[in-house]
């Protein structure tokens, strides 16, 4: 198996939890929110150093997938990274799966959820992404597969893309 399977979403629509189900499966799964945290310090150190930052995180995102093995996956709301992702769907077999979900839904996830494990904790900066990510991607990129986050489990999506990809 070679290639990428992008999960594309908001913030909070479970892009990371399937991520993980998707490498208890066999696929290798990396969570690079924590390497840019443990490379910067924080979100706002990230974002001020972003046009040295994100070309390197890109560069070492490419790099591991292209290390080979068993078809790697990785996380995207499609907004500072759109080009990346045209330029690895050039590149090689990407499979794009679309995590839809509701506003109500996320807002609960991210009250709920584990801190420091992603780039902001912040309900305001979320929903501002989210606002961002439903009017420049949602619409527009391409997809294989979408995925209703609200009512599918993370187990029940990695099973949905493992089968759609074959």
């Amino acid at each position: 198996m070679s290639g990428v399977v992008v999960l594309l979403g908001p913030p909070a629509s479970g892009k990371t939890t399937i991520g993980d189900a998707l490498a208890g499966l066999g696929f290798r799964f990396r969570e690079w929110e924590m390497t840019i945290l443990e490379q910067w310090g924080t979100r706002a150190q990230f974002v001020a150093s972003k046009a040295v930052a994100l070309p390197a995180l890109q560069r070492d995102i490419r790099s591991w997938i292209e290390l080979g093995g068993a078809r790697a996956v990785i996380e995207s709301t499609g907004l500072s990274d759109g080009e990346f992702l045209d330029a690895l769907a050039r590149d090689m077999p990407c499979f794009v799966a679309r995590i839809d979900v509701s506003e109500a839904e996320a807002r609960r996830r991210l009250a709920t959820r584990a801190r420091g494990r992603h780039l902001t904790d912040d309900l305001a900066g979320n929903a501002r992404v989210r606002r961002e990510y439903e009017r420049l991607v949602l619409l527009h990129r391409p997809v294989d597969l979408v995925i209703d986050g609200d009512h599918t489990l993370a187990p029940d999506a990695a099973a949905l893309i493992a089968a759609a990809i074959g």
